[in-house]
């Protein structure tokens, strides 16, 4: 469900459009001979390379943490994924009839519901807690700009078995150190609970409630007012409804948030959250700390602590996730479970945006060296390879495939020249004597943005 973007400087009011990725997929759509699906997109290098050493980044630091690494297939049968979608709504899968079966498959719109697949079958008889991680695309029908079709790359955790704030805690602090791994240092944690507007709409269980869920995402205080009032609540419960939506914010919030809720169903769920806000404000998990008690993403899904993580330049959060203590039961191994994914789009947007410089591969292009020479520069992990010309027909190639230097044999030595300023010296033939030639990798690229 959309929502409005947390007031905070760190964010910004509108996204400006991104160069490098943006003019990719503006290619891959429109102008090709042969275009691509709406909505998706070829990444070419080196977008892919650095897209590839974010997710690296990324599943490394969750490793790190005890969490494995499962690989997943793209489609699976229609009914697994939507007994487990979510936020998503079921118009958002794109689906087909499989011939080999008959069978209605979909393309994966998010893992989750195939990590709690392989739970409920694979690993059913393990101990818990199961800690699992992934990386990969996920493709959903988007409801918004202009119904495209989007493939989305994500990384992600499960932690699978582990109740209450100690295991909303470990997801906290992974998502933390895991924006750190990949060089985002600013970002927003925004905090919320299901339970705390499910509870006070759950006193009234006849009441229609789907328009004053409505009017709470919209955080339209007037209108939350007059529905609560007109689907029968009052009393506490009523003026709890009322001002639920004023209750997002600092820690400025909290005492009158606990005053507001006392007394009523709200209240564990609250003293839930404080426990978590303040084990995240001690331990310093993220720069900056928001709360929205009248969050409502979808809390006929979400059981307990709901989260979205924010930074500047998407406009669009660049993480979610959350507690889902009903998901496993749906696959028969009732247990409970929480994770969040990180969107590498997003995530490498934001990096742009704070003007992130990466570090350019050196890549080596021969003219005459041996296959023995070329073994051992790749020993020393230096990406090299024979030109399929040689003089300024090789130079003109290394600059269309960006090389960064070009190395001429000529009997034991060899003239290796570096392709941006056409820098040129003499060096040995020797692996270790290139490769130290090349010099570090350079600056300046800066990773792909959506």
């Amino acid at each position: 469900m959309p929502r409005p973007t947390p007031t905070s400087a760190a964010l910004p009011d509108a996204p400006r459009a991104p160069s490098l990725l943006a003019g990719l997929s503006e290619a891959n759509g429109g102008a090709l001979e042969h275009p691509l699906p709406a909505g998706m997109r070829d990444l070419l290098p080196p977008v892919a390379r650095r897209q590839g050493e974010l997710a690296r980044r990324v599943t490394g630091c969750f490793e790190l943490h005890g969490y494995e690494l499962v690989t997943l297939p793209v489609f699976e049968y229609a009914e697994v994924l939507e007994r487990g979608l979510g936020a998503l709504q079921s118009d958002e899968v794109l689906r087909f009839v499989e011939p080999e079966s008959g069978e209605v498959v979909a393309l994966r719109p998010d893992m989750t519901p195939q990590i709690a697949r392989i739970l409920a079958t694979r690993f059913r008889e393990l101990p818990g807690p199961a800690r699992l991680c992934y990386n990969g695309s996920v493709v959903r029908r988007r409801r918004q700009r202009a119904r495209r079709h989007r493939q989305i790359f994500q990384a992600g955790v499960e932690l699978l078995g582990s109740e209450g704030p100690s295991g909303d805690l470990e997801l906290l602090r992974l998502a933390s150190e895991g924006l750190r791994a990949a060089g985002l240092s600013s970002f927003v944690f925004d905090l919320g609970h299901a339970r705390i507007a499910a509870a006070l709409l759950e006193t009234l269980p006849a009441a229609p409630t789907s328009e004053l869920v409505e009017a709470l995402a919209l955080k339209d205080q007037s209108e939350v007012s007059r529905r609560a009032l007109a689907a029968g609540f009052s009393g506490r419960t009523l003026s709890a409804l009322s001002e639920l939506c004023e209750l997002h914010g600092g820690g400025e919030i909290w005492p009158r948030a606990e005053r507001l809720l006392a007394g009523t169903a709200a209240e564990v769920a609250l003293s839930e959250l404080r426990q978590i806000w303040d084990a995240v404000e001690h331990a310093q998990l993220a720069p900056g700390l928001l709360v929205d008690l009248s969050e409502t993403r979808n809390f006929a899904y979400y059981t307990g602590l709901m989260f979205q993580i924010h930074a500047e330049g998407p406009g669009t959060p660049i993480g979610a996730g959350g507690r889902y203590d009903g998901l496993l039961g749906r696959f028969g191994a009732p247990r409970p479970a929480a994770g969040f994914a990180l969107s590498l789009d997003h995530l490498a947007w934001a990096l742009e945006r704070i003007g992130r410089e990466e570090t350019n591969e050196q890549r080596l292009l021969t003219v005459g060296a041996s296959e023995g020479l070329l073994a051992g520069l790749r020993s020393l992990g230096v990406a090299c390879a024979s030109a399929p010309a040689s003089g300024a027909e090789a130079l003109a190639y290394a600059r269309a495939w960006r090389y960064s230097h070009v190395l001429v044999v000529a009997g034991t030595s060899g003239s290796l020249l570096r392709v941006t300023d056409q820098q040129e010296r003499s060096v040995l033939l020797e692996p270790k004597v290139v490769a130290n030639a090349l010099g570090p990798p350079t600056k300046g690229a800066l990773l792909p943005a959506r």
